[in-house]
C-alpha cells in the first residue's frame, strides 16, 4: 500500500477502495465496541463482498493483534522494527 493510503485508514478517511475501507469500518467498530457489532455492522461487511469465511479470518486477526499488544505492554516488549512513516 502507499504511503498515503495507511495515512488515510490511520485518520479513518475514505481511501477510494470501497471494499477496502468498508473492512476498515468494521475493524474500527470491533475495536471501538470490544467485539460487539451491531446485525447492520454485520450486513454491511457481508454487503460489502466479505464472506463468512473471511469474516472469520478478519476476526482471528484482529484477536490475535489484541492478544499481541497487551502480551507486550505486559512485558515492556522492546520494539526492534522501525515505526512506519
Amino acid at each position: 500500500m502507499k504511503a498515503e493510503e495507511l495515512k488515510q485508514i490511520r485518520e479513518g478517511q475514505p481511501t477510494g477502495d470501497a471494499r477496502r475501507d468498508a473492512l476498515v469500518g468494521f475493524v474500527r467498530k470491533l475495536a471501538q465496541s470490544s467485539g460487539t457489532v451491531s446485525n447492520e455492522d454485520f450486513a454491511a461487511i457481508k454487503l460489502a463482498g466479505y464472506s463468512d469465511a473471511q469474516l472469520v479470518e478478519i476476526s482471528l486477526a484482529f484477536a490475535t493483534t489484541v492478544f499481541t499488544n497487551v502480551f507486550n505492554r505486559i512485558n515492556d516488549t522492546e520494539i526492534d522494527f522501525p515505526a512506519v512513516a
